[in-house]
């Protein structure tokens, strides 16, 4: 697996790409914050340099190989987890699992393990049924995920967190009619509930990558937890 590394401190900052998207999306993001921390982005087996591994995946799996790669890279807990998209599932996972592994989380535009759900509840019967017949199926997705799988996996650990935990949401359009984007965005703050040291931020934009389109609003949020976390 590939990994890169910069910056130096006491505590790693973990970055964790969305579905599909490899450590590149961190490049506005990684080297601002290798100024004040120690950090470190990877990408997940079958992904950009890394090498391939057995499918369907689940957020256990991915967790597996990413403790490993931590390990062999002399890289050693806690860690401050930055996750995006469905990335969260799996750094939600992590910090269930393994709860003294991690000193603290930021969330990105992250998904909300209910969201498919609640989506049923807009949707035509008939595009309920595609929906899930595309959930459901790990071939249907870039990482060959099974999605159902991971989300039990997830209801089966989940824990309260008593870390840092900073949740970052894209702006909403008062335009914008789409209820499912609405209810992506309404269900992040369900997330504040994870620890009772927890707050949400949310971008100027309306764009999901917000690694991208705002990264200085990530970093900010990197270094605060970071400052929080000094301070306990």
């Amino acid at each position: 697996m590939y990994g890169l590394l910069a910056g130096n401190g006491e505590t790693t900052v973990v970055l964790d790409a969305g579905l599909g998207d490899t450590s590149e999306t961190w490049g506005l993001v990684q080297p601002e914050v290798a100024k004040f921390s120690r950090v470190f982005s990877y990408d997940r087996a079958g992904l950009g340099q890394s090498e391939k591994a057995r499918t369907p995946r689940t957020c256990e799996d991915m967790i597996t190989d990413l403790r490993k790669l931590l390990s062999a890279s002399n890289l050693h807990p806690p860690y401050i987890l930055v996750a995006h998209s469905w990335s969260g599932i799996n750094a939600r996972w992590y910090a269930s699992q393994y709860p003294n592994e991690i000193a603290g989380m930021l969330l990105i535009d992250t998904v909300h393990e209910d969201k498919f759900w609640h989506f049923e509840k807009f949707l035509p019967k008939d595009r309920i049924a595609r929906m899930w017949a595309v959930v459901k199926d790990p071939s249907k997705n870039d990482e060959t995920i099974d999605r159902i799988a991971s989300i039990e996996q997830l209801k089966s650990v989940q824990r309260d967190f008593d870390f840092p935990l900073i949740i970052l949401t894209r702006a909403i359009n008062p335009n914008n009619h789409d209820d499912l984007v609405k209810i992506e965005v309404d269900l992040q703050a369900e997330l504040l509930k994870l620890s009772p040291k927890s707050q949400q931020f949310f971008s100027k934009y309306e764009d999901h990558f917000i690694q991208k389109s705002e990264p200085e609003l990530v970093i900010k949020a990197i270094h605060q937890v970071i400052e929080t976390i000094k301070s306990c």
